[in-house]
C-alpha cells in the first residue's frame, strides 16, 4: 500500500523550533573533528549487537514522527552504550509519552497533530522519558493514544514516572563536519526539516532528494565511498524499498552530504547525549561498528 505523505509526516515547518531551542538550558556544544574517518561509521550495527536483530519497530499512525525520531535514536543511543561498556540497560523508549510532552511544551496541544524537534528534546531533558515497558500491558505503540496524550498531554502520573529518567542534555547540528563528529563519538541524532525523497533505493542504498516531507528522522551512520548519511525511517519495517548496503536496517536509506546539510540549515536537528564526556572525544568504535558483516 502506497505511503500517504500527508498524514505521517508531522514535523511543523512554521519555525516555532526556534524560540523553543533558545530557552533550553540543557543545550551543549557538539564536537568538531578537523579530519573524517577512514572507516565507515555504523553506529546502527549496535542494535544487532545488543539485541541480535534491527528492531521491528511499527509505522507511526498519526502525524507524531517527531516522537519516534527522538525515541528510536534514544533507544539506538542506548545500545551505544552498552556496546561501549557504559553504565546502561535497554529499555524501549514510548513513543507517545514524548509526543504528548513535546506538545505540552510547545503550547500547542489539540486536535491537529505535529511538534517539533527542539520540543521534543527539551521534554526528554527537562520532563524525562517513559519506557514501554513502563506503561505494562498497555505499552505497545497506538496511535490512538498518541492522539489522545497530543490533544490533553500525557496523564500526571505517567508524567511523574518520567521525572527520574531526564536525558543529561542535547547538542544543536548545524554543518555536515559537525555531523560526522557526533556520529564518531558514538551518538544519533534527529533531523527535523521539509527535505522529502524517493521511496526507491539505488545499488547503493541511497535514496534521492525528492518534493517536500515536513519531518522527523534520525540519523545514526556514516560512510566515506559513496559518501553519505544513513537516515532511518519511520513507516514501518520496510520503507524505503529496494537494495541494501553495509548491513543496513531495512528502514533506512543513504542520503547524500549535500542534501543533509540542507536539512540540517533547518536548524531543528540534534544529539541526545547521556554525559558531558560522550561527546568530548572520538569514541573508539567496536570494530563491529565499522564493518558491513
Amino acid at each position: 500500500m502506497p505511503v500517504d505523505l500527508s498524514n505521517l509526516g508531522g514535523w511543523r515547518a512554521d519555525d516555532g523550533h526556534v524560540a523553543i531551542a533558545s530557552t533550553m538550558p540543557s543545550l551543549v556544544s557538539a564536537p568538531l573533528y578537523a579530519a573524517k574517518p577512514s572507516k565507515p561509521i555504523l553506529l546502527y550495527k549496535a542494535w544487532k549487537d545488543v539485541l541480535g536483530k534491527y528492531p521491528d519497530y511499527p509505522s507511526q499512525e498519526i502525524g507524531d514522527c517527531t516522537s519516534f525520531g527522538h525515541a528510536h535514536a534514544n533507544d539506538l543511543r542506548e545500545c551505544v552504550e552498552i556496546c561501549l561498556g557504559e553504565p546502561s540497560e535497554y529499555r524501549e523508549t514510548d513513543t507517545e509519552f514524548i509526543y504528548g510532552m513535546s506538545r505540552k511544551i510547545a503550547g500547542i496541544l489539540g486536535a491537529f497533530d505535529g511538534s517539533y524537534g527542539a520540543a521534543a528534546v527539551k521534554a526528554m531533558t527537562q520532563v524525562g522519558i517513559v519506557s514501554r515497558e513502563m506503561l505494562g500491558a498497555n505499552g505497545a505503540y497506538s496511535g490512538q493514544r498518541a492522539k489522545s496524550w497530543g490533544y490533553y498531554g500525557p496523564p500526571a502520573e505517567v508524567e511523574a514516572m518520567a521525572a527520574p529518567f531526564k536525558t543529561h542534555g542535547v547538542a544543536k547540528v548545524s554543518y555536515v563536519q559537525q555531523a560526522i563528529s557526533i556520529l564518531w563519538s558514538g551518538c544519533p541524532f534527529t533531523i527535523c526539516s521539509s527535505q522529502g525523497f524517493t521511496l526507491q533505493r539505488d545499488k547503493n542504498g541511497f535514496c534521492q532528494p525528492s518534493g517536500r516531507w515536513d519531518h522527523c528522522m534520525f540519523v545514526c551512520g556514516w560512510r566515506p565511498n559513496p559518501e553519505g548519511f544513513l537516515i532511518c525511517q519511520s513507516w514501518g519495517p520496510n520503507s524505503p524499498q529496494g537494495p541494501l548496503d553495509l548491513d543496513q536496517p531495512p528502514f533506512s536509506f543513504w542520503c547524500d552530504p549535500q542534501t543533509m546539510q540542507s536539512i540540517l540549515n533547518a536548524g531543528d536537528s540534534w544529539a541526545i547525549i547521556s554525559s558531558p564526556d560522550f561527546i568530548k572525544k572520538k569514541r573508539k568504535l567496536p570494530a563491529s561498528f565499522t564493518k558491513a558483516a
